[in-house]
């Protein structure tokens, strides 16, 4: 064997090994997800690049609800959460997406109801367990030219403004006015741009084993819309902890 066909060997050796130890990172620690519709504004713009937590919230086997890590953080109600998205073709089999999952669809939300919770849909006010946790706001939020009413979510240890597209009077006649209870093992979740987000309302519950985690922190931002090159990247929400 020559030395540079020896030293290709070693080099490509060195690529895959590089390789594996990284997907096991990504896949044991900490997994990147990218924001890629408006349906968690204001809070997380298109092109937003996140950090999601998994260790902490328990790490299953790939394509298996069995856990190899058991959680040490618990799920709270306005969590932000990443999961397979319940209907995707494959994922009663594997709710997690696998050990890669580059062929699964993963949504991200935020958690409304926990497990065994009611949660009750009045137009846009939002009630769990008979307590309202929405209320509505000063002032209006302009996206795409177009004007938002502003309402604020209370949890236990934040607030968080969520937005409702002002050319729609209430939610859409087929999901206003309703009353939900949230199944064992199952979470119900909400977009923050409330007339813009597929959420629970219209596909269901997500299953605990389907959550890959919590969504912790923006480490980049890119806007593909600029219209200013020093615009491309929003210097001002990298770091930025997702609340």
């Amino acid at each position: 064997m020559s030395l540079q066909r020896f030293n290709l060997t070693k080099t490509v050796k060195s690529i895959l090994s590089a390789l594996v130890i990284a997907l096991f990172i990504r896949y044991l620690f900490i997994q990147p997800f990218k924001i890629p519709s408006k349906s968690m504004y204001p809070n997380l713009l298109v092109g937003d690049h996140l950090l999601v937590d998994r260790i902490n919230y328990g790490l299953g086997f790939p394509c298996s609800d069995s856990k190899i890590i058991k959680e040490f953080k618990s799920l709270y109600r306005g969590d932000v959460i990443v999961f397979r998205y319940p209907l995707d073709d494959g994922s009663i089999k594997c709710p997690n997406g696998g050990f890669i999952g580059l062929s699964s669809i993963y949504y991200i939300k935020r958690i409304i109801g926990l497990p065994g919770d009611r949660v009750t849909i009045k137009n846009k006010d939002i009630y769990v367990n008979g307590k309202k946790i929405s209320y509505a706001a000063n002032g209006k939020e302009l996206i795409d030219g177009k004007n938002h009413d502003i309402y604020i979510d209370k949890f236990i240890d934040k607030k968080v403004k969520v937005i409702y597209d002002k050319q729609f009077d209430s939610f859409r006649d087929s999901i206003q006015d309703q009353e939900i209870d949230v199944p064992l093992g199952k979470y119900f979740v909400l977009g923050d741009n409330r007339d813009n987000s597929k959420d629970s309302r219209y596909w269901g519950f997500v299953p605990r084993e389907n959550i890959i985690g919590k969504a912790v922190l923006i480490h980049f931002s890119w806007n593909n819309n600029f219209k200013n090159v020093k615009d491309i990247v929003r210097f001002e929400r990298i770091f930025d902890k997702i609340e």
